[in-house]
């Protein structure tokens, strides 16, 4: 039976999350009951979600408009929203989403199909925090929450540029969200960078995407076209070094094992998130305003993903995007 799933996205911001949607509404595996939309401009977002999900030829999926400013905080960084997505002909006259706010909408869904529905975040989790606190029943009826957000273990990726927790944003967007959903009873799984900064998508692969006339392809292509130079300014407005860039599927793998875990080892862990000193090589200084998420050494709260089978997956998504 098909997977009930509530994608929770700042679609937009980073390339990754339009394919992540592109993803679910390509899945078979998968009953896609909607998109939810978070952090900053959430009626782009959501202009955004409606104009990919058509391109995949799902005009029945809703769109629900979320919370666009942390529970406190500040947002850490600005994107490129909507850029070879959205074009001068789309209107905004119908704005191509529900009246129902998003944490309303997630806790109507949760509720109707107990033990069914899977929520997975891509971005901050805003939404969920405030669904929670709005009926923390939800805890006893989701299926599970899918996040892709923090780092358990920083690394030094295949160009010796270490990747550090500066550099998840998820969570720093909204770091009382984060805590509010890390120390509550949600079943929980943690989908780390640290993880998908182990899969690219290789040469080979955009090539086949390029080569396709699939409508989805296309689109694919075209936020390809823009991504590179965007990813360099992004890294540059917070202070990230620029000397290793790639097209990570950072928000697609998240969703993928919403129906196949397979795809990841998964391990249980304490997460704590925690503000913790930071130390920033780069700057020569150390953070203290930086969100950690710290294994503990106590009852685990969450499953972790710890490893990824990269190669079955990159192709598993390329085939995907190509109608395969």
């Amino acid at each position: 039976m098909a997977t009930k799933l509530i994608v929770d996205t700042d679609i937009g911001t980073y390339y990754d999350d339009a394919f992540a949607v592109l993803l679910a509404a390509r899945s078979p595996e998968i009953d896609l009951l909607g998109v939810t939309t978070v952090y900053g401009d959430t009626d782009l977002r959501s202009r955004i979600a409606r104009k990919v999900l058509d391109v995949a030829g799902r005009q029945e999926v809703p769109v629900a408009r979320g919370i666009g400013r942390p529970i406190s905080g500040h947002a850490l960084m600005f994107g490129f929203e909507g850029q070879n997505i959205l074009e001068d002909s789309d209107g905004v006259q119908d704005q191509g989403w529900l009246d129902e706010p998003a944490p309303n909408f997630l806790i109507r869904h949760i509720m109707d199909h107990p033990g069914e529905v899977t929520v997975v975040t891509l971005g901050a989790v805003t939404n969920v925090a405030v669904a929670y606190l709005m009926e923390p029943r939800i805890a006893q009826h989701v299926k599970e929450v899918i996040m892709m957000a923090g780092v358990i273990v920083p690394i030094v990726d295949q160009k010796g540029v270490r990747r550090s927790p500066v550099e998840e944003y998820n969570f720093n967007n909204d770091p009382t969200a984060a805590q509010i959903v890390c120390r509550s009873d949600l079943p929980k799984t943690l989908v780390p960078i640290d993880v998908t900064l182990q899969i690219p998508l290789r040469p080979d692969q955009v090539e086949t995407i390029r080569a396709s006339s699939d409508p989805v392809a296309r689109l694919v292509t075209g936020i390809l076209d823009v991504w590179p130079p965007q990813e360099r300014q992004i890294y540059l407005s917070v202070g990230i070094p620029t000397e290793h860039t790639g097209l990570w599927l950072h928000d697609p793998l998240t969703v993928a094992l919403a129906h196949d875990k397979s795809f990841c080892e998964m391990t249980p862990l304490h997460i704590s998130a925690e503000f913790a000193p930071t130390p920033i090589e780069r700057d020569l200084l150390e953070r203290n305003d930086i969100l950690r998420t710290i294994p503990r050494k106590l009852e685990p709260n969450m499953d972790v993903a710890v490893t990824v089978e990269a190669d079955r997956f990159t192709d598993h998504f390329t085939d995907r995007m190509v109608g395969r």
